[in-house]
């Protein structure tokens, strides 16, 4: 029975092995493909998203609140502060 087990072992690591060296890059290189698809596609869509909020925006006559306008207004002073 032990020497069952252990040829059972050195068999399945065997086959462990033969297969990260065969199939296991062609099996990460198209997975890496799979990726760069679906990340071009949500940057499609980000960019999208981005746009319609663009023309949204343009056609408001006051983009900010007057509490907003105060805060950025303070922190653009402060940023050119620190520049001179």
């Amino acid at each position: 029975m032990r020497k069952f087990i252990i040829k059972v072992l050195i068999t399945v690591a065997a086959l462990y092995i033969l297969f990260e060296f065969t199939l296991g890059p062609k099996l990460d290189f198209y997975s890496d493909k799979i990726n760069y698809i679906a990340d071009q596609k949500k940057r499609v869509e980000i960019k999208e998203k981005i746009l319609i909020e663009m023309e949204k925006a343009t056609e408001k006559e006051k983009y900010f609140t007057e509490s907003e306008r105060e805060i950025v207004s303070n922190f653009i002073k402060k940023i050119f502060l620190e520049l001179k």
